[in-house]
């Protein structure tokens, strides 16, 4: 892994399996990429992913 840091003290790390990924800090960047790739490593391959979905009102009248 290889590791950037901009001048606003964004940490990128880039990862040879997974790419880069950006985060506030190096730590975080790192915990990120541990957590991809646990879920790759899923019986499923991480694609049983639940995704809550809010329904958006307009106001209008159906």
């Amino acid at each position: 892994m290889s590791t950037l840091i901009t001048q606003d003290g964004t940490a990128i790390v880039i990862d040879p399996e997974l790419g880069a990924v950006s985060a506030r800090t190096r730590e975080e960047a790192e915990a990120e990429i541990r957590r991809r790739k646990a879920l790759r490593q899923r019986s499923d391959g991480g694609l049983n992913i639940i995704h809550r979905h809010t329904e958006i009102q307009t106001g209008e009248a159906a």
